[in-house]
């Protein structure tokens, strides 16, 4: 397949044309992320016999500084790879008694960050990803309808569907996402003694590894964000068992990667409690990723 790099022009290298006959470019996993006191960031990959850099020989082998505009959203892109393992490039300049210094990363189609047309995962995956970072929980992707979406309860016309349909309440987050849902997210009325929860079922067992929550900023200001949470599984849709705890951070946008991967075909968050909202728990968006060779 022809590689089809992702369009993010905050990926592009920084660098004229003679540093560009002498880059290499590392294709593979993000093992390790250090932020030091000065604000470098210092990158840890997969290495093989067959996959190495030229670099010093350190855990640590590539750097940049997250200073800068763009470094900081390299930060955020490769931490984002790490928890979803999914498979980069970076580009850097060789330097075999130092560390490297980063010139680019990159997501190309190729790697796995799929088109829309190329299941791809790990033995038993058959999932298609979609977007940037390989959501397999998109609606109408996967065999995945209104009617696989379900939640404890929900506000008015804020249906569970609503959060994976590739909108937070002001913004499209997932480029392959189709029509809008009402307002983009899922609202949840707290009442007594009522469970906070919200699921997938995917029709069929599934190994998922990671996920990402998304709110729009008005809702996190709120505090209406989910705080500490309980990721689930079952494969009947009626015992449910709890697969990993999380306490999540007050922020619009956030992902995690599981211990060890869900094996299940129902996957559920149960939200225990949110950051102050009296009234209601809100996700904008909620992706889940497969599990990855």
């Amino acid at each position: 397949m022809k590689k089809k790099a992702i369009p993010l022009a905050l990926l592009m290298p920084l660098v004229g044309t003679n540093a560009q006959e002498s880059m290499q470019e590392y294709a593979g996993n993000v093992t390790d992320l250090m932020i030091t006191k000065s604000g470098s960031v210092l990158v840890g990959v997969k290495q093989t016999d067959d996959n190495n850099l030229l670099c010093e020989e350190s855990d640590w082998p590539l750097a940049f500084d997250a200073g800068s505009g763009v470094g900081q959203h390299w930060l955020d892109f490769l931490m984002l790879a790490r928890n979803t393992n999914q498979k980069i490039r970076i580009g850097y300049m060789p330097a075999e008694s130092t560390r490297c210094d980063v010139e680019y990363v990159a997501a190309t189609a190729a790697d796995g960050y799929g088109d829309g047309s190329d299941p791809i995962g790990g033995e038993g995956d058959n999932l298609i990803e979609t977007g940037v970072y390989g959501n397999v929980a998109l609606i109408d992707s996967n065999g995945l309808s209104a009617a696989s979406f379900s939640a404890s309860g929900h506000y008015r016309d804020d249906v569970p569907a609503a959060a994976f349909d590739g909108y937070t309440w002001d913004n499209k987050v997932n480029e392959d996402a189709g029509q809008k849902i009402n307002r983009g997210l899922w609202l949840f009325r707290i009442e007594e003694d009522t469970e906070a929860w919200i699921q997938v079922d995917f029709g069929h067992k599934v190994s998922i590894s990671g996920m990402r929550l998304t709110l729009n900023e008005k809702a996190s200001q709120l505090g209406r964000g989910p705080r500490d949470v309980v990721v689930q599984a079952s494969n009947d849709g009626n015992n449910f068992v709890d697969h990993e705890s999380f306490r999540l951070a007050n922020i619009a946008d956030q992902t995690g990667s599981f211990n060890s991967a869900i094996e299940a075909r129902y996957i559920r968050l149960q939200i225990l409690n949110n950051f102050g909202d009296a009234n209601y728990i809100e996700i904008d968006e909620l992706e889940l990723y497969q599990k990855q060779n």
